[in-house]
């Protein structure tokens, strides 16, 4: 089964555990990019910035899973679930 995945630190992560969508810690994003059971892995615009650029590469080309990178903007203007949807095509959080 393929499962969504908030990544990030806590402050970004709440909001998605409080919905039931699991949290992981940004230490573990470049394992979860080879995890045959995610299937969506949401990440903090600072949270991809962070990153060396070997792993932004490896996540700009990830298919599977697919990385949503969500901005500030989108996160405080509450327009998060419109984020998804446009980097998605679906609303998964129906």
């Amino acid at each position: 089964m393929n499962t969504i995945y908030a990544v990030g630190e806590e402050e970004f992560t709440l909001g998605f555990e409080l919905v039931g969508i699991p949290a992981r810690r940004e230490e573990e994003l470049e394992t979860m990019l080879n995890e045959q059971d995610a299937g969506i892995l949401i990440l903090s615009q600072e949270g991809y910035t962070k990153q060396h650029k070997r792993l932004q590469q490896k996540i700009d080309q990830s298919i599977k899973p697919i990385v949503v990178i969500l901005s500030e903007e989108d996160i405080k203007g509450g327009h998060l679930r419109d984020a998804i949807i446009r980097a998605l095509g679906v609303d998964v959080l129906k």
